[in-house]
C-alpha cells in the first residue's frame, strides 16, 4: 500500500509541476526514485544480507549554485517466508554539487534524520526507531530540449541503531528530478 501511495504522489507531481533544469540559487527541486537496498545482515530475515525495494521522494532548495538543502522520505521493504521487514526513513540532507553544467551535475550529500524499522511475522510484529546518518554520491543527468527534467543515479549508505544493534544499509537508486523556475 505504501509503494502505491508513493508512486501515486510521484505520478501526480510529475504531471502537475512545471520545472527547469538549471541549478540556480533560490530555486527548488523535487523528485522521486526507486532503488535496491542491501540490509545489514544483523537486520535481515535470514541472517544473510537481505535485499529490498526502496521507494522515495525528495525535495530541496538551492541556497547557492553549489549547495542545496533537501528533505527525503524513504520506504524500503523486504519479504522472506511470510516475514516482512520495513524501514521508513525521514532525512534532512546537505547536497554539494560539483562543477554544475547544463546537462550533468555530480554531487555528494550527507544527511541526518530518523529510521523506523519494523518486522511483521505470523506470530506478531515488533518495531524500533533511532537516529540515522546517511552519506551518498551521485549525479543528475538532465535531458530534453529545455533540460526540464533529469535522471538521478545515486549510491547511498545509511547507518542506524535499532534493536540495540548498529547497522549499515547500502542502496543504489535511480530517480527523476525536476527544477522549478
Amino acid at each position: 500500500m505504501r509503494k502505491v501511495l508513493v508512486l501515486g504522489v510521484f505520478s501526480a507531481l510529475a504531471l502537475a509541476l512545471p520545472a527547469a533544469a538549471q541549478v540556480d540559487p533560490g530555486k527548488g527541486e523535487i523528485g522521486a526514485g526507486v532503488g535496491y537496498t542491501s540490509f545489514d545482515s544483523n537486520k535481515s530475515l535470514s541472517n544473510t544480507n537481505e535485499s529490498g525495494t526502496a521507494l522515495g521522494v525528495r525535495g530541496g532548495y538551492n541556497f547557492t549554485k553549489l549547495f542545496e538543502l533537501e528533505g527525503q522520505l524513504g520506504d524500503t521493504t523486504a519479504s522472506d517466508q511470510g516475514v516482512d521487514l520495513t524501514m521508513n526513513t525521514y532525512m534532512v540532507n546537505a547536497v554539494f554539487n560539483f562543477h554544475p553544467k547544463d546537462s550533468i551535475v555530480p554531487y555528494v550529500l550527507g544527511g541526518v534524520g530518523r529510521a523506523n524499522l519494523s518486522v511483521d511475522a505470523p506470530g506478531g510484529s515488533i518495531s524500533d526507531q533511532s537516529n540515522a546518518i546517511e552519506v551518498a554520491i551521485g549525479s543528475r543527468f538532465y535531458f530534453g530540449a529545455k533540460k526540464n527534467a533529469g535522471l538521478r543515479v545515486e549510491l547511498e549508505s545509511l547507518n542506524e541503531k535499532t534493536f540495540d544493534e548498529s547497522s549499515t544499509h547500502n542502496d543504489i537508486n535511480v530517480g527523476f528530478t525536476w527544477r522549478f523556475r
